[in-house]
């Protein structure tokens, strides 16, 4: 059984202070969420492929591999991959890389 995260880079408004953080903020959070994951032993940390607001991550692989350079040992991977509007051997073969 592996514990992780899973997100589908929502950029959602903050129930106390009633702000929206910029997709910026909201990318830089993510990896340090990821690096947080890492630094606490969970397995896996996954990020989805929407491609409309209110989510920022329309290219995962990218991002991942800003999160790989930062960590050790966690696994990256998809939570959502939209494989009717991609290769899916360029998909596996991102994915591969990025392992």
């Amino acid at each position: 059984m592996q514990f992780g995260i899973f997100s589908v880079s929502d950029i959602t408004r903050n129930a106390v202070t009633g702000e929206t953080p910029s997709e910026a903020e909201r990318i830089q959070a993510s990896v340090q969420l990821a690096k947080r994951a890492d630094e606490g032993g969970l397995d896996v940390f996954a990020i989805g492929e929407p491609h409309t607001p209110p989510f920022f991550s329309s290219s995962p692989t990218t991002l991942l591999a800003a999160i790989a350079a930062q960590t050790e040992q966690i696994v990256l991977s998809t939570a959502v991959t939209l494989i009717t509007t991609n290769d899916p051997v360029k998909i596996a073969e991102d994915y591969a890389m990025l392992q």
